[in-house]
């Protein structure tokens, strides 16, 4: 029959819903508000398991990077085989980060380079420091540690940092056999805001601090003793070096300024180790990812974050200094690695390899005899340095062990670890020895080493270098002229003088 409809039998679904209707309709008012909170917090549950499943997933520590062993490495060129060392296996959860502190102000120079290893695992944190004025393997005239990144960079902002950390991981991995997996810039403006963020931090001051520098908008003002500092405090306090009329500074010169850096961190580290700082974990993480360049997303670093969660910073967290001796280089101040003690170090703290590190694995200069260098493996790629220059102009020289402050007045070579006093004995010499090197007064060092230019801007108190693609370079600040680089890598680096108030105590 025309419009006649064929009856269908409801589904489970509908016939599911109506039984529902009719058992809510049959409940009184406060029973049905009962059921009303329940259903809320159901959907509330759901709703926070899939925020969790969906954090956990972000939220996680990176892949090492792998290394092939055939000169590449993470996508880097490091001029020649891995360190043997790295081709052994990595140790499980242990992460390695090169932490570097740039200020801009002062041209950009890395002089805040600090190699760290984390042991997820064992819950600890080792960092070394490694000086910005250690003499590395280069064919160029400026052989600073801290002037790699600058050298390196190039005029593209878009690619600068990565080029300049590529360049300075390789050195670190001649240096110490570890080619860091990740890296860390951080701007000097974000160690204040975060000093804010968390409150402050108690430290001891070790002496009236006195530096005012306005082309930098730099203002230090420090009392000695223990106080709560700061951000501005803090900032002073990592910058400083000595006041402007000379009367108080590190004895030990940089090396000083580096032990106080490392004591600051560690109670940075103290204060962020608190249960109640993890509720300030998003004020953080903003400032960090504002003022910091990495190759680590925030989900990688917060994942770090929280696998130190229980971690006790007296006990967990600990800083050395790179073992060092005096370079002897004439009229410079540089240092060198004490090989011996850097391997014993690093095997004790800081390899995440398989196999212990050997000094087949480094490419680290010694001086010879007759004021001349060589580099315990690999080729020494600047052949002037292979030229005898006798004993040496410097005076004072000494091992600097573990940030603990120079020892002695001798110093022992790679290959041999025991001390001859007053002489250093040199590797496959025979037992060959050479006049103790001698190393300048702080006030009379010959300065800072030739850097190359900062993008936009150049080192204050450094002699800079043409960067890639050379042009020409100015009038630097601190009263320094320009010089290009030596042909042929030089025979002595150029330098200018570092004692200039208005410059020299930025990092």
């Amino acid at each position: 029959m025309k419009g006649h409809r064929e009856y269908k039998e409801p589904g489970a679904l509908t016939r599911y819903r109506r039984q529902h209707r009719a058992w809510v309709a049959g409940m009184n008012r406060q029973q049905r508000l009962r059921y009303r909170l329940f259903q809320a917090a159901v959907i509330l549950a759901a709703v926070v398991i899939i925020v969790c499943l969906a954090v956990a997933s972000w939220m996680r520590v990176p892949s090492i990077p792998s290394l092939d062993g055939d000169g590449q490495g993470n996508g880097i060129d490091f001029g020649g085989e891995l360190p043997e060392v790295a081709k052994s296996g990595r140790k499980d959860g242990v992460y390695t980060f090169l932490v570097v502190g740039q200020d801009t102000a002062g041209g950009g120079l890395t002089d805040t380079m600090i190699l760290v290893t984390y042991d997820t695992k064992a819950k600890t944190i080792d960092g070394m420091s490694l000086p910005r004025d250690t003499m590395i393997n280069v064919s160029t005239s400026g052989k600073r540690l801290n002037s790699v990144y600058n050298y390196n960079k190039g005029s593209d902002k878009d690619t600068q940092v990565e080029k300049g950390m590529t360049a300075l991981k390789r050195e670190v991995s001649k240096l110490t056999g570890i080619v860091p997996d990740f890296y860390i810039v951080v701007q000097w403006e974000a160690v204040g805001e975060l000093v804010e963020a968390i409150g402050g931090v108690e430290f001891e001051i070790p002496f009236d601090m006195d530096y005012e520098d306005p082309a930098q908008d730099l203002y230090i003002h420090l009392k000695a003793g223990k106080q709560v500092l700061n951000g501005e405090d803090a900032m002073g306090l990592i910058r400083w070096r000595h006041n402007n009329d000379y009367t108080v500074q590190y004895p030990t010169g940089d090396l000083g300024r580096i032990q106080t850096q490392q004591a600051f961190l560690k109670a940075v580290a103290a204060e962020c180790l608190t249960p109640e700082i993890f509720l300030k974990v998003p004020t953080l993480a903003g400032i960090f990812m504002e003022n910091v360049d990495t190759d680590l997303s925030l989900g990688n670093l917060l994942a770090f974050a929280q696998l130190a969660i229980g971690m006790d910073a007296e006990e967990d967290v600990n800083f050395v200094t790179m073992p060092n001796q005096d370079a002897g280089y004439p009229g410079v101040s540089m240092v060198l690695p004490v090989v011996d003690e850097l391997l014993e170090v690093l095997n004790e703290s800081f390899n995440p390899y398989q196999d212990d590190i050997t000094q087949r694995d480094l490419q680290v200069l010694y001086r010879n005899s007759d004021g001349s260098y060589s580099v315990t493996s690999g080729t020494l790629q600047d052949p002037n340095l292979a030229r005898p220059r006798g004993s040496g102009s410097s005076s004072g020289s000494g091992t600097q062990g573990s940030g603990t402050g120079q020892t002695g007045g001798e110093t022992t070579q790679p290959g041999e670890g025991s001390q001859t006093g007053g002489e250093t004995t040199q590797p496959g010499e025979g037992g060959q020895t050479v006049e103790e090197p001698t190393q300048p007064e702080e006030g009379s060092q010959a300065g800072e080493e030739a850097t190359q230019p900062e993008e936009g801007g150049q080192a204050g108190g450094e002699t800079t270098q043409p960067g890639e693609g050379g042009g020409e370079t100015g009038i630097t600040g601190g009263g320094g002229q320009t010089q290009p680089p030596a042909a042929g890598g030089g025979d002595t680096p150029v330098e200018t003088n570092e004692n200039q108030p208005a410059q020299d105590a930025a990092a």
